[in-house]
This record gives structure tokens, sequence and C-alpha cells, in this order.
């Protein structure tokens, strides 16, 4: 599969070393086993459910996602770092999938999960390819099915602030793009109906919640992307 113009190869490159690497950078915002719980918490879960994680990278939040529904459920990760995937499948469980694809194309029908969640992943895509996944989570969850967004969040008058802005020179040009946008605003625009939004750690990560509240119209989905800018 060909990858897309945006994707930055360095998650291949840093697979080896993502999972320490993720826990001393998660120790700036919390920790990561208390931001894995926090997702989870806002995530509704319920045995037997099937669960999409976007951007899933080596897995660690499947693996507790897969451990909340019971053996009965199903959960699907997905990323384009075959590295990442390869990490991950050495964790996983009986009941979890990893799926090398690309996240505006994901191969499942319409309708087939129940939750999806998308976790420091959509800072990374131009906004135009963020919209976009986005829209194909929400074809892919159930009418009434529910998304949770755990990411970056503008820290304005706070003690991180000077801290953050040398974080978001590392992280790039799409996660200060992020950053000036409302993560609200782009469920919405997206279809979701947001249920919560919360802010954590100094309001440096947010977490938003939303539902998939009408049946996907893949038409009128399609015509949104046709005219969708960045911008």
């Amino acid at each position: 599969m060909e990858k897309p113009e945006h994707y930055r190869d360095d998650c291949n490159r840093i697979a080896c070393i993502y999972d320490p690497l993720v826990r001393f950078i998660s120790s700036f915002f919390g920790g990561e086993e208390g931001l894995r719980r926090l997702t989870i918490s806002k995530m509704d879960l319920k045995p037997g459910q099937k669960v999409l994680d976007v951007c899933c990278g080596t897995g660690t939040l499947c693996i507790r996602v897969a451990e909340a529904i019971g053996s009965k459920g199903e959960v699907v990760g997905v990323d384009l770092s075959e590295n990442m995937l390869k990490k991950a499948e050495n964790k996983s469980e009986d009941n979890v999938r990893f799926c090398y694809a690309n996240a505006e194309e994901i191969p499942y029908a319409d309708g087939y999960f129940d939750r999806a969640s998308v976790t420091f992943g959509l800072h990374e895509m131009p906004h135009s390819v963020r919209m976009n996944v986005l829209r194909e989570m929400r074809r892919v969850l159930k009418p009434g099915g529910r998304i949770t967004v755990l990411d970056y969040s503008y820290p304005k008058r706070t003690l991180a602030m000077p801290l953050f802005k040398v974080w978001m020179l590392v992280e790039g040009e799409t996660a200060r793009d992020f950053i000036r946008r409302d993560l609200s605003s782009m469920m919405r625009d997206a279809g979701f109906d947001v249920t919560e939004q919360s802010v954590y750690w100094m309001n440096t990560i947010q977490i938003v919640s939303g539902k998939n509240t009408e049946t996907y119209n893949k038409a009128a989905v399609q015509d949104s992307k046709g005219e969708m800018k960045d911008g």
C-alpha cells in the first residue's frame, strides 16, 4: 500500500524505543498509565463491544480496552507503521487485531464498531487529512456509537506555556496548526454530536467525546470532502 504524502516515517524508525519514549514524554502530561485510564474511563466501554483505535502505535491502549470489554468483544488497532504493528502483535490478546491501513480508508463496513478512539494522532496530520479521518471513523461507527479523542490543548495563561511552546517546535507544523483550532468544532464538522470536553494537566491535554447520532450518508460526506480546504 502506498503511504500518503503527509506520513512521517520516523514512526517506523523509532518503533524499537517507542514505548519507553512515550512513558518519558507522558510523564510531563500526567503519566502514561494515567492517560490510558482516563481515556478508557471516557469511552463508556461495555462487555462484548467492537472497538476501533486509530493510530494505535504499539497497541498499549488496545490491550487495556480488550481487558475492559472481555473475551466476547473485539478490538481493532489501525496504524500506518509496520514496525509499530510488529511491536503491537507481541502484546496481542486473542480478541485484538492489528491492521496496517490508512485511517482515511479504514477497511471495515459502515457501522461496524460501537466505540472508536484516537490518542495523540490527529495533531500529526494536516487539517484536511484529520477531517477525513474523523469522518471515516464516523462512517465505521454504528448510529449511537461513541468516539473519544485525546490530544494536545493550548495551555492559555498557565505555567506550562513556555515548555509547551518548545515542545510544539519539536512536534512540528501540523501540531501547531492543530492547537490553533477547536477540536470540538472539528468533530461537529465531521458529523459528531459532542457530548463532553475536558482539559487536564494545566490545560495541555484535552479529551473530547462525541456521539454518532445519525446514519452515515456517504454521498453527503463525499460532497463535504470535495468542498473542504486547509486553512
